[in-house]
């Protein structure tokens, strides 16, 4: 009897070992993802970490196709200007002070300028209401291309206040691009309030995968597509989590933003024509009426640049925006969510309770068919998993009922006690007195 404890004794600890330690561990995450692939064609990525209060959750790229016209930003437009409404064109820090406080008539309060605020020698006072038109927008978001120098810059403080340490990044940064200065002179990025996000990476090849990080000394700095995602979601700059070659959480729920290990944007943003992007001139703004805006989605105002004049790769990033940020503002999101939630922990007991009285009836098997006995429960327990796993979407206590089985193959079969009959020729034969 002794001898029977210690045998199944082993199996049993091993069993609730795992069942309590595994969880939130390398191998269980690497056993769900193997799982995951049965299901789900890469790129996808997990979320959770298999416990009760955190189940794992697979994220499939959602499709962009059914974004809406209705869900789109609103887009404001630079363009040239014929009819020279403007004072100039571009237009001068006076115009965007004039562009930025009619959206505040029309009842805009979030602002993303996707081009960069930069003039050769312009008038102080111009920049004067440039800075209080800006000012009057709670947190504007500003832009401008970002490149390497062999002397760097330091970080101008708009964009350090929409940056985060290196140190709070969960993974491997080297491959994210490098940069360390703002190729335009004396560009304007706001003042106490403001965000500043990049709109193209010089030193980068631009793809039809935008990057939305970039790593600037000891810091990561944003797109300004990304800073725009976060001000539409109302998330703070201090919520969010990266893991380069997974995705960017803008809070502990979400939503997810899947990247790859370079920072770029591995969803690929709709197609949509130009005249579905429902243009804005923004010389329409001056003389319109109050509720010119009020059919416009709530997402944030996009002031962009599509002035004939502008660089090719200017104009190919501005013509990417309104998608872009359409698809990462969705009301889904960029991701479809399928969570794995564990039984409740007193069946998984009961489960693996039960596995193991199945154990010990076996372990008084003869070694040899002991063990073949057990690898064909093995095998029948893989099997059951995928099964669980594909139809119920729920995540079963498939490691610790195999190390269960594993320790109990290693393990002597436990004796069985023979019953025999005496020898008749040993038996003694019977003296008379």
């Amino acid at each position: 009897m002794l001898r029977s404890l210690l045998i199944i004794l082993p199996p049993s600890i091993a069993a609730l070992l795992a069942w309590a330690l595994l969880p939130d561990t390398i191998i269980d995450s690497a056993l769900f993802s193997l799982s995951a692939k049965t299901i789900a064609n890469p790129p996808f990525f997990i979320t959770g970490n298999g416990t009760h209060e955190n189940p794992h959750t697979l994220r499939t790229l959602r499709s962009s196709s059914d974004i809406s016209s209705t869900e789109l930003p609103v887009n404001i437009t630079i363009s040239d200007d014929p009819d020279q409404i403007f004072q100039s064109s571009p237009p001068s820090p006076v115009d965007f002070a004039v562009i930025l406080k009619n959206l505040r008539r029309l009842g805009t309060d979030s602002v993303t300028i996707a081009m960069p605020l930069s003039w050769q020698d312009p008038y102080l006072i111009s920049l004067i209401a440039l800075d209080q038109q800006l000012d009057a927008f709670p947190a504007p978001i500003t832009s401008t291309p970002l490149s390497r120098n062999p002397v760097p810059s330091p970080i101008p403080p708009a964009f350090r206040r929409a940056s985060i340490p290196l140190s709070e990044i969960k993974g491997d940064i080297s491959s994210l691009p490098i940069v360390n200065r703002i190729p335009f002179p004396d560009v304007i990025l706001g003042n106490k309030t403001s965000l500043a996000g990049f709109s193209i990476l010089e030193s980068e090849t631009q793809t039809d995968h935008p990057h939305l990080i970039a790593r600037w000394d000891d810091r990561v700095v944003f797109s300004l597509l990304f800073l725009t995602t976060l001000d539409h979601f109302k998330k703070n700059i201090s919520t969010i989590t990266i893991k380069p070659g997974k995705y960017i959480s803008l809070d502990i729920d979400g939503p997810y933003i899947p990247i790859d290990s370079f920072g770029r944007l591995t969803t690929l943003p709709p197609s949509i024509s130009r005249s579905d992007l429902s243009p804005v001139n923004a010389a329409e703004l001056i003389d319109a009426p109050d509720d010119f805006l009020s059919n416009k989605s709530s997402k944030p105002a996009i002031i962009r640049n599509t002035l004939s004049s502008s660089e090719d790769n200017q104009i190919s990033f501005s013509d990417t925006i309104i998608p872009t940020i359409a698809m990462l503002c969705h009301p889904n999101g960029t991701t479809n969510a399928r969570p794995f939630p564990r039984i409740p922990w007193l069946p998984e007991i009961l489960l693996l309770a039960s596995l193991n009285s199945i154990i010990f009836c076996i372990a008084h098997l003869h070694r040899t068919r002991k063990r073949l006995v057990l690898s064909v429960l093995a095998l029948t327990i893989v099997v059951l998993h995928f099964i669980i796993f594909t139809s119920t979407s729920h995540w079963p206590p498939t490691l610790p009922s195999l190390i269960a089985i594993l320790i109990a193959i290693a393990l002597p079969s436990i004796p069985t006690r023979k019953i025999t009959s005496p020898d008749p020729s040993e038996t003694p034969e019977p003296t008379l007195s």
